[in-house]
């Protein structure tokens, strides 16, 4: 099965001589809901950024399906691939729906109005989000976890094959991280793959069928839940001591041993 981004021997650092990533390889598949967790300063949000073209490694390659994603323009980079950073602002008053139309550029020749299979996308999209009564609302004028949601929105309206996600429930309450979640799950279900970095193992243990969990700039364990949440792999990646109980829904839970 060819993958949707592959990462082959990524090298990159931000300090002359000290190497943040050594020789990373990581991928992401058709149909994949990847959670890619790991300690502060392991590099999940510069895994995110190589992976998107954002930043440039001192050695391998990105390939977003099979072609090198530094040589692609930012418009073919934009049909397969959709980043969601974890804070967005505008300076402009755009409303909800404009800021979803705007995920439709990559999609319209130079210069071009939207079509009426555009605007049903991004109803869809606006849809999919749960933002139809926020619509009209001014992008900025919204709580954290709403910009989020709009972010997505506007991200599912390029139609992308994969979406990358930089800690989007970072910002929201328990039962917001949950019902986002939720429909990122019905995103995979519908053939979009998705990555997600998140610092919260449990609730990406509970959603993704897969996790990639980095430790010193390296993957330290990949897999399915059940071969990455062990309690010897948490400890090293971690500093930390923990049990693993399972759930009458076999999702793992993790509780600290207290010294």
């Amino acid at each position: 099965m060819t993958e949707v981004i592959k990462a082959v021997n990524l090298q990159f650092g931000y300090t002359p001589g000290e190497l943040l990533l050594k020789d990373l390889n990581l991928n992401v598949r058709p149909g994949d809901f990847l959670g890619l967790i790991g300690p502060n300063g392991s590099g999940k949000t510069t895994i995110l950024k190589l992976l998107s073209g954002f930043l440039r490694p001192f050695a391998g390659r990105v390939l977003l399906r099979d072609r090198e994603i530094l040589a692609l323009s930012n418009r073919e980079r934009a049909r397969l691939l959709a980043v969601v950073p974890q804070f967005v602002m505008t300076p402009m008053p755009y409303t909800v729906r404009q800021v979803v139309e705007m995920g439709r550029i990559s999609r319209l020749p130079l210069f071009a109005p939207l079509r009426r299979a555009d605007r049903d996308t991004v109803e869809q999209a606006i849809d999919d989000m749960d933002l139809r009564d926020l619509r009209l609302h001014r992008f900025n004028e919204l709580s954290g976890g709403e910009r989020q949601r709009v972010i997505i929105a506007a991200a599912l309206a390029q139609e992308p094959e994969l979406l990358l996600l930089d800690e989007p429930t970072a910002s929201l309450d328990l039962g917001h991280k949950t019902k986002l979640m939720r429909i990122l799950k019905k995103l995979q279900e519908r053939g979009i793959a998705i990555m997600v970095i998140s610092h919260d193992i449990e609730l990406t243990a509970r959603y993704c069928s897969r996790l990639t969990l980095l430790w010193a700039g390296e993957v330290l364990a990949d897999g399915p839940v059940s071969e990455v949440i062990r309690p010897h792999l948490i400890k090293q990646a971690y500093d930390c001591e923990v049990e693993i109980t399972t759930a009458h829904n076999n999702i793992p839970q993790i509780i600290p041993v207290l010294e």
